[in-house]
């Protein structure tokens, strides 16, 4: 199976009708809105993180978040659309990965890429023909094409044949009454 244009039309038309399976790496400050915007939304979403203790308070409906309301993760939870996990395994079930992994700025003001690096290659094992994977996390332009697709096509499968990456800098203002993450507006570029 290829995205080509049938793959593709049939990803748009789930994302449409609000059965494609979101899944969301990084339940940090970027990751875990974006999920909840998803959940609202009517998708099912998949909270992927490696800290099993921000796992087990998702799992109890318990924000660790000062701006997200701990009632907001309950009702996700309750729905039964929010599922968090530390099975990076479950992301072969995921129709679009959302990468929102931490971009440390080392001494020289430069992106540690490390988080970014080990999970394109943890996207990677996991990987299946149809999938979108998009990079939110902050860093300089080049990275997605550059380093993210290289180490995902490490998979055998490659863009946009097989599978389909984009770029989409997080926009995250936490705690900012007027722009919230449903509402702040995105951009969203795509490799060929």
């Amino acid at each position: 199976m290829t995205t080509g244009p049938d793959s593709a039309a049939a990803l748009l038309t789930r994302i449409a009708d609000r059965s494609a399976v979101v899944g969301v790496i990084g339940q940090g400050y970027v990751g875990l809105p974006l999920s909840l915007v998803f959940v609202e939304a009517g998708f099912a979403v998949v909270g992927f993180d490696v800290d099993p203790l921000k796992v087990a308070a998702l799992e109890r409906g318990e924000s660790y978040i000062r701006h997200i309301d701990s009632g907001r993760m309950a009702a996700a939870r309750a729905d039964g659309r929010f599922s968090p996990t530390t099975d990076f395994t479950r992301l072969s079930g995921c129709d679009c990965i959302l990468i929102c992994v931490p971009t440390p700025l080392g001494p020289h003001r430069e992106p540690n890429m490390t988080y970014v690096h080990g999970t394109a290659r943890t996207v990677a094992e996991h990987l299946r023909p149809g999938q979108l994977v998009v990079l939110e996390s902050t860093t300089y332009p080049g990275t997605t094409d550059e380093e993210v697709r290289p180490l995902l096509e490490a998979s055998g499968l490659s863009t946009p044949a097989d599978f389909l990456l984009a770029f989409s800098p997080e926009r995250e203002d936490p705690g900012n009454r007027d722009f919230s993450t449903r509402t702040i507006p995105k951009v969203v570029g795509g490799c060929q």
